[in-house]
């Protein structure tokens, strides 16, 4: 890896944990759907009354009133960080139903949406949604959070790093402790430090295709990451 001035490129930590999945810690995530049911009703109405109806005119020449929505809420424009400043209201990733199925294919979207969790964490500095689906025990998550925490927490922020899967490989064989293991190929961008003052401090090279571990097990109606890094032995 060539990397100057950070430790926090995603190149990972070898993966030793085969043996963590039998004492798993699983976070705990409560997801609610809130629905806003609209009702309608007429107050005051006799119900045995026949309904009384004025008719409308318009008189010539009145345009014909259309639905205002000047009082719709704006909708924040997602803005990349830049070296302008950092990244700003940008959507937290989506995840797919196939995602929570348990079969080979929902692993592979499940590993694919956790990198897209990933990398709007490296932007934003919001890990919540990604703490959701990955175990506190994943060494090499906590340490690129803590690394990206100081930089935000400077009032700096990262220009760049963004993951790109190129493949998965797995046999979706559990292993002994019930877990899945799968081969997956990623590179990751280039990355620029930016302090507070809006100087560039220091920049990382882009990481190129590398061939990564990750570590991944079904537990009530869901995926979970492990961990992720160099295959054991590299």
């Amino acid at each position: 890896m060539r990397c100057r001035h950070s430790p926090h490129h995603l190149r990972g930590t070898p993966v030793l944990r085969a043996n963590f999945v039998a004492g798993i810690r699983l976070p705990v995530a409560a997801f609610a759907v809130a629905g806003t049911l609209f009702l309608t009703g007429c107050q005051g109405t006799d119900p045995g009354a026949d309904p009384v109806t004025s008719p409308t005119t318009t008189q010539p020449g009145t345009p014909t009133p259309s639905p205002s929505t000047s009082n719709a809420p704006a909708v924040p424009e997602p803005t990349p960080a830049s070296s302008d400043g950092p990244a700003a209201n940008l959507p937290v990733p989506v995840k797919p139903p196939l995602a929570d199925e348990n079969t080979k294919e929902g692993l592979e979207a499940f590993t694919r949406y956790w990198f897209e969790l990933f990398n709007y964490g490296y932007a934003t500095n919001d890990w919540t949604t990604f703490d959701a689906v990955t175990d506190p025990g994943c060494g090499t998550c906590a340490n690129i959070k803590e690394e990206v925490a100081v930089r935000y927490g400077s009032e700096g922020w990262i220009v760049g790093g963004a993951v790109k899967v190129n493949s998965i490989a797995s046999d979706f064989v559990q292993n002994i402790y019930g877990s899945y293991n799968s081969f997956v190929e990623i590179e990751q961008s280039s990355l620029s430090y930016f302090g507070s003052n809006g100087i560039l401090e220091s920049t990382s090279d882009a990481l190129p295709q590398t061939v990564n571990t990750s570590i991944a097990v079904f537990d009530a109606g869901r995926w979970v990451m492990l961990d992720f890094g160099a295959p054991e032995g590299t």
